[in-house]
Parts: C-alpha cells; structure tokens; sequence
C-alpha cells in the first residue's frame, strides 16, 4: 500500500535525482496534476526534457512505469474531489487505537509538522516580503471553509498596513474589486479541496488585471495553481468527515510573524495608534 502521495515522493527523491529529473519533477510539482495528465510525449515536451527521463523519473519514485504511474494519479485526482461522507467512510473503517481526542490530536500535530517541515523557504520568504511591501494592495478571499482563514489574515495584515481588502463570498461582489487591481495588485487566494470554481474564474480574470496571485492550498493542489506565482500547500487530511484548516491558519501566523518583523517600528506605530481608539472607545475591558 502506497503511503504517500505522488508529489511527496517526487519530493522526497529529489536529492537522488539528476539535473533533467529535477526540472522535471519540479515541473510536475508547479501544476499538479495537470502537468502529469499527458503522454510521455506530451509531458516530455512540457518539461523540456526527453520521454526516456519521464520514465526513469516515475520508475525512481516506486512505479513500476508510466501506465502504473497514470492510474495512480488518477485514483488521487479521486481523493482530492472526495465528499465528507466519502472521507468519513475512509475512517470509520480504522478501529482506533485510543480515544478519538487523542488520535485526532496526534493528526494534527503529524500535520503541522510536515506543512512546516516540506515549506519552500525561497517561496516563504518572497511571500512575506511582497505583503509586507506597503506599496502593494492585498486582495484576500477564500472558500466556503477557508473564507474565515482569509478574515483572519485580513485583520492582522490592516493592523499592521494599509490596502487590505477581505472579498466577501458573494461572487456577485466580485466584480469592482477587479475593476481596481492592477499589476501593483495582490492577491491571496486560499482554496482546498472540494475546490470553487467560482474561485478558480475570478483568479482567472484577476490574472489578466495583471494581480500577482498567491495560493494557500492543500497538497493535492487547487487548480488555481496554474494561474499563481507562488503557491504554499499544507496538509489537511484528519480522520474526519472534514479537512483541517489547522495548519493552514499556522502558516498564516507565521508569515504573520515574518511580516511583522520586517516592518516592526511602523507595525508597532499602528498598534499604539489602534489601542488608543480602543481605549477612547472602550471596547475591550482595562488590563489589570
């Protein structure tokens, strides 16, 4: 029984590849899984290398050849479009081994971990530091589960710049946002499986305002991925009828920390600007 996904075995095996096998997992790993859904040919192509490297590459990553290959990603193309009642009956099969608490909490922390642990730190890096250039506008919206990630994220990046803008989830709102992005724009997409094609067609049109997109999404890949230029995955599968969006909001909070840090004296202006309208206000009860 295979354990991992395809994209984590082209992941784990790069340090054994060659430099034609590397750009071509790197390749299939910009725009999975569209960039494995061809011929060898047409992957070859694609890639820029030749068909004989596409099939030594999936031989290094445990399939025995392409056809084998092929019928793996297409049963993961199943997963990721999985319902919550499929999900659930993937579970309730499992007799667990102790308390459901437990077992759920021990998925999380293994999830945590591994987001964190397989994050591209260049990708990391450029992606704090373009929302961090108060030059830009942010544009933030997510899906029917993510949207809330999206709203967080929203309200810590206006404490600490300005042109922040949440997109509700009424896509019959969408419209004039597009009307004011421009290349200089921004835009943070958030978008897990079972992925919105609503989503997917205002990124699409966003693209061709010129906004520079960013991708939140799981390790199966929302297909919005072949419109961005940076894409952050996390894993998100728990013994549940619904994904986790855990470690998610733990990426958001430590692109939050790396922001922060890179413009503290102005973040630290705004937040001492903020808590004397809170005080004036008397929103929040007196620390004693």
């Amino acid at each position: 029984m295979r354990l991992q996904t395809i994209e984590d075995g082209l992941r784990a095996a790069m340090s054994d590849m060659t430099r034609t096998e590397r750009q071509l997992a790197s390749h299939m790993l910009g725009n999975f899984p569209r960039s494995v859904l061809g011929s060898v040919a047409e992957i070859a192509q694609a890639a820029g290398v030749s068909a004989p490297t596409v099939v030594r590459l999936v031989r290094k990553i445990g399939y025995s050849g392409y056809p084998e290959f092929r019928a793996a990603v297409h049963e993961e193309m199943g997963e990721r479009l999985a319902s919550p009642i499929a999900k659930h009956e993937k579970w309730a099969d499992l007799e667990p081994a102790d308390h459901t608490l437990n077992r759920f909490a021990a998925s999380i922390i293994d999830n945590l971990s591994q987001t964190f642990s397989q994050q591209d730190i260049r990708t990391f890096d450029t992606v704090a530091e373009i929302l961090a250039d108060k030059s830009r506008p942010v544009h933030l919206i997510g899906g029917r589960l993510t949207h809330s990630v999206a709203n967080y994220f929203a309200t810590a990046l206006h404490v600490m710049r300005k042109d922040i803008t949440l997109l509700s989830g009424m896509p019959n709102t969408w419209p004039p946002t597009l009307l004011e992005m421009s290349p200089r724009s921004v835009l943070v997409v958030f978008d897990i499986r079972r992925y919105e094609p609503s989503i997917q067609q205002f990124v699409e049109m966003a693209r061709l305002q010129g906004a520079e997109i960013i991708l939140l999404t799981d390790t199966w890949v929302s297909p919005v991925a072949q419109h961005s230029q940076h894409i952050l995955t996390s894993r998100v599968e728990v013994p549940s009828a619904w994904d986790s969006i855990v470690p998610i909001v733990g990426l958001v909070e430590a692109l939050l920390s790396a922001i922060q840090a890179s413009n503290w004296d102005d973040t630290r202006a705004r937040l001492d600007q903020m808590e004397s309208f809170y005080d004036h206000m008397r929103l929040f009860r007196p620390s004693r």
